[in-house]
């Protein structure tokens, strides 16, 4: 790949997502942006991650492609559906693959690079990755990492925003009760050191839960060390309720956390 192609791939992009904007529906403008950011914001990440891994340039543009690209179906998705919840639309990753097939936009790049962009962006969102062959499993790795290091901060700025303004917090990204408690099986799963599955969550607490569990579906000691200290974990353990038993799991998480993250110097 050909740092030409990366620039025209950015241009495209650009276009595709000026399209969706409206000149008098707020509420899609509001998620096209956020998304459109988003994307910014996790290719920044990839570009962190593919230097700190020492990788060459041709498996760097490749891996931002990917990250330019991985949700590119949300914009149909909230178009057409009003909503960001696979659950009550369809699955965006799959939706990513339609609008690039739809479009031709990885028509130009060789057949074996243009198959490892289609199948990160594929299993990017799904709760476990397939087996895979080594080279493409890399690239899958690559795309998961950089995307939850941003979902974790987009995620904390929610979480805030709900404690400190709820009057005024429309829960259109996040769509779960209000109450305290805690699903005794997700505090389980994190003894466990286990994912938590999104069937599980029915409690704004519970989400927490899952995102501080996101630590044992990071890839890169790289990856972990930057949620640590940037103090991702801290700011989601202090908006939960302060019980002992919150607290012995959290703690594992953050002991985990900090062996990972040394690993680095």
């Amino acid at each position: 790949m050909q740092d030409a192609q990366l620039i025209t791939l950015k241009k495209w992009f650009t276009d595709f997502v000026r399209g969706f904007y409206t000149a008098d529906d707020d509420f899609i403008n509001r998620h096209v942006q956020l998304k459109e950011c988003h994307t910014h914001r996790v290719c920044n990440e990839m570009r962190q991650l593919t230097a700190a891994l020492k990788m060459g340039n041709n498996d760097t543009l490749i891996a931002e492609t990917i990250a330019l690209l991985h949700d590119v179906g949300r914009f149909p998705q909230i178009q057409v559906y009003r909503t960001y919840k696979d659950e009550d639309s369809e699955n965006h990753c799959l939706l990513a693959l339609k609008v690039l097939a739809e479009h031709d936009v990885l028509a130009d790049l060789p057949d074996d690079e243009r198959v490892i962009i289609e199948t990160a962006i594929e299993f990017h969102g799904a709760k476990d990755l397939p087996t895979l062959v080594e080279r493409t499993m890399h690239f899958a790795k690559l795309i998961r990492d950089a995307d939850k290091i941003d979902i974790f901060d987009l995620l904390i700025k929610y979480f805030h925003q709900m404690m400190t303004d709820p009057e005024n917090f429309g829960q259109e990204v996040i769509e779960y009760s209000t109450s305290p408690e805690c699903n005794s099986e997700i505090i389980d799963a994190l003894r466990n050191q286990k994912l938590i599955h999104y069937e599980q969550i029915k409690t704004i607490n519970d989400a927490k839960l899952m995102q501080l569990g996101w630590v044992y579906d990071i890839y890169f000691d790289w990856s972990l060390k930057q949620i640590h200290d940037r103090g991702y974990l801290q700011a989601i353990i202090d908006l939960l309720p302060q019980t002992d038993e919150l607290r012995q799991v959290t703690d594992c998480i953050l002991e985990y956390t900090k062996q990972r993250a040394f690993r680095i110097h």
